[in-house]
């Protein structure tokens, strides 16, 4: 049996002089425990550089889907610029068709209906006798006041021989001055006493005239409230009215006749403040009446009120309007339209423009830099129907939205949309 080699013992000691072993250092061998763990901490280094690099990317990359998705979800809408209007306007107000002059006509002495010469519907001149009135004690008083008036004269005259007597005997010295003046002071009575005889001779006279109703100008009868035989007082007339009524359905208290002139009617505007100022004398109205369709009458302002009517906020104004053929009735609806020139142009937008919620009346105001819409309130001034006049609350060039709707809320981002291609 042979015994191991020394040098190959587990736990000898190295021989000296051994090439390979006197080479290399001694080596001590890893254990497995350092070896997992250094390979662990290896992974998770790996791990936490690659989950640092890939949250940003997923962060930024959601973010660039939002900002998509946000654009991509802004509403659409169509925008315009507000502008102002021409430099001329139009207001368009009713009316009520009224006679130029409409008059009651009264007696003016007490008696009876002798007869009457003109009914309803009749055009009578300026003069023209309308009525005759039976009246025998106004003729029996002119007869004494005629006789009332001789019976002064005839003193007059025997006052003045009587002055001229004395007169003489006063230059002889056969009266005193006082008789004299005594003669003068009879005479000069004696010529009032004349001079009021004849004034009230006058006066029955033209009394008596009155028994004659007449016309005091020229137009249509539109009452007759007597008749033949109708008891008649200094009053008017006591009989009940018999047909009709006046232009306006009723009947004047008392009178006998009612007369307007047609041939040129008036009607009268309420014209809001703000175009008070533009009303001026002259201008010209256009005015329509719903029973005469498709025609029109030249009319023109002849006056106003020159002062607003604290209640209604309106300036009257009466327009004048030709009716030769008496076409025009007092009495109908009428509506005028004056044509006048602005002092300043109004701001005019779109009806659809207007956002009406409990804030009141307001706009949506694009701001073009950010593309994002803004709520304003706005004042509402003159309608014309398509479009809407803004007192204030925007400015020239302002571009608003046009078709806003309960969805667009105050700071939203919008976007415009394209206009409609032209048709060629």
């Amino acid at each position: 049996m042979n015994s191991p080699d020394p040098t190959e013992l587990p736990g000898s000691a190295p021989v000296e002089g051994h090439a390979d072993v006197g080479a290399a250092p001694p080596v001590t061998p890893a254990s497995t425990r350092k070896m997992v763990t250094a390979a662990g901490v290896v992974v998770v280094l790996l791990a936490l550089l690659l989950v640092s690099s890939f949250i940003p990317r997923r962060s930024t990359s959601k973010e660039l889907e939002a900002e998509v998705l946000a654009e991509d979800a802004a509403p659409e809408v169509r925008v315009a610029a507000v502008h102002r209007a021409a430099t001329g306007g139009m207001v368009e107000l009713p009316g009520t068709i009224q006679a130029l002059h409409e008059s009651a006509i009264y007696a003016r002495v007490g008696g009876y209906v002798k007869s009457w010469k003109a009914d309803i519907g009749n055009i009578v001149r300026a003069g023209a006798i309308l009525a005759e009135i039976d009246a025998p004690e106004i003729a029996q008083q002119v007869t004494q006041a005629q006789h009332q008036v001789a019976q002064a004269k005839a003193a007059t005259g025997l006052a003045g021989t009587d002055l001229a007597r004395w007169k003489q005997l006063a230059a002889d010295s056969a009266v005193t001055r006082q008789e004299l003046d005594q003669k003068q002071a009879a005479y000069d009575a004696a010529v009032a006493n004349g001079g009021a005889a004849s004034a009230n001779l006058q006066r029955l006279v033209e009394m008596q005239n009155f028994a004659h109703v007449r016309a005091p100008f020229t137009g249509v009868i539109t009452a007759r409230s007597v008749d033949i035989g109708s008891l008649i007082t200094a009053a008017g007339a006591t009989s009940s009215p018999v047909a009709g009524g006046d232009a306006g359905g009723a009947a004047g208290p008392a009178s006998m006749f009612r007369i307007a002139q047609t041939d040129t009617v008036r009607t009268y505007i309420s014209v809001p403040e703000r175009y008070s100022t533009s009303m001026t004398t002259g201008l010209a109205a256009t005015v329509t009446v719903q029973e005469l369709p498709g025609r029109t009458f030249a009319g023109r302002i002849v006056r106003t009120s020159h002062a607003i009517d604290v209640s209604s906020r309106t300036l009257l104004v009466e327009v004048d309007i030709a009716n030769p053929k008496f076409v025009l009735l007092p009495g109908m609806y009428s509506n005028v339209a004056v044509q006048f020139a602005h002092t300043e142009s109004p701001i005019v937008v779109p009806a659809t423009a207007l956002v009406i919620r409990s804030a009141g009346t307001q706009v949506m105001v694009l701001d073009t830099a950010t593309s994002t819409i803004h709520l304003r309130s706005v004042t509402v001034g003159r309608d014309y129907g398509a479009t809407i006049e803004l007192l204030d609350g925007v400015t020239d060039g302002t571009v608003l939205v046009t078709d806003p709707n309960a969805d667009l809320v105050d700071g939203m981002k919008v976007k415009v949309a394209a206009a409609p291609a032209e048709r060629k």
